[in-house]
């Protein structure tokens, strides 16, 4: 099937990105349900310096030596499901509590892949899953949002936002962003009809139906406080939104996993409807330098590891 080991990149305990370490691992073996891809790409995501550094270790705590990375595209080398026989190029999003994406190999589930066309690549397909995701479903599921409403969207260039922002256009609705004073432009091509700088400008128009944050904290809870009776806010960060005053308790959301959705965003980046931003691609031995300019929030786009 493959080589009984593996490179990868782990860690052995908490602590910033020079904790990472190259390491020769077994391969993994696909429960039942399972298959097994050979790696092609990797998604570097902020989530995975989260989970290096312990922010989660006293509610989600890890067993070491731990893989990291949780979005993988490659091959196909072995499968039982007949949707995606070996071959199938997919892309994938791992089970978070698991990860395992910073290797050559990983076994994933079908339920969290989904296949890709010849015309993406795997760098492209592998800064699909998480990001995308949470995006989408931010708008999709956890807003609802409809046809005709106003969505204020906090980072609205970032990995997520830019998601996001695409899945609320496809709703019909109209999104003002909120984001740094070097965005606007970007977010004005991205597709938002209006954009301000995020604690630099107040809000002057009517009130939003809904917030979709991805940045959180006191300046974003200063803008919902136009979000409209019966409205919603709801975000993706791990920096809480204070909620006294609002007009509804801020809500925040994790992603899961969902191979519909993620099917339909790589159809969408393979035919050129939907952007994606690769900032910068790092050989897999080369993580902890992946990881520090994802820690420092200013790539400006998606980093890549290639195995």
């Amino acid at each position: 099937m493959t080589a009984e080991t593996m490179r990868a990149i782990v860690f052995d305990g908490y602590g910033d990105a020079s904790v990472l370490r190259e390491a020769r691992l077994p391969c993994p073996v696909p429960q039942p349900g399972q298959m097994l891809v050979r790696v092609c790409a990797i998604g570097v995501n902020p989530a995975d310096g989260k989970w290096r550094s312990g922010m989660f270790a006293r509610t989600r705590p890890l067993q070491f030596p731990q893989v990291p990375g949780y979005d993988v595209a490659g091959e196909v080398v072995y499968s039982e499901d007949a949707a995606m026989p070996p071959g199938t190029r997919v892309a994938a999003m791992l089970d978070a509590l698991v990860q395992g994406a910073y290797a050559e190999y990983a076994a994933v589930a079908p339920r969290s892949a989904a296949p890709i066309a010849d015309t993406l690549s795997f760098e492209a397909a592998a800064t699909l899953p998480t990001p995308g995701l949470t995006g989408v479903q931010l708008i999709e599921e956890q807003l609802d949002v409809q046809p005709g409403e106003t969505v204020l969207l906090t980072g609205a260039t970032g990995a997520v936002g830019r998601f996001a922002l695409h899945a609320a256009r496809a709703r019909g609705a109209r999104v003002v962003a909120a984001v740094r004073a070097k965005h606007v432009d970007t977010a004005i091509a991205l597709g938002a009809a209006q954009a301000i700088v995020l604690g630099e400008q107040q809000w002057t128009g009517a009130p939003f139906d809904h917030v979709a944050d991805t940045v959180g904290g006191a300046l974003v809870a200063d803008l919902c406080r136009h979000v409209r009776a019966g409205g919603r806010i709801r975000t993706v960060s791990t920096t809480p939104i204070p909620a006294e005053g609002l007009p509804c308790t801020p809500g925040f959301f994790g992603v899961h996993a969902d191979a519909d959705r993620l099917a339909r965003l790589a159809q969408a980046a393979g035919a050129g409807a939907l952007e994606v931003a690769i900032a910068a691609r790092f050989p897999l031995v080369q993580a902890a330098d992946a990881q520090r300019l994802v820690d420092a929030g200013s790539a400006g786009g998606k980093v890549v590891l290639i195995p």
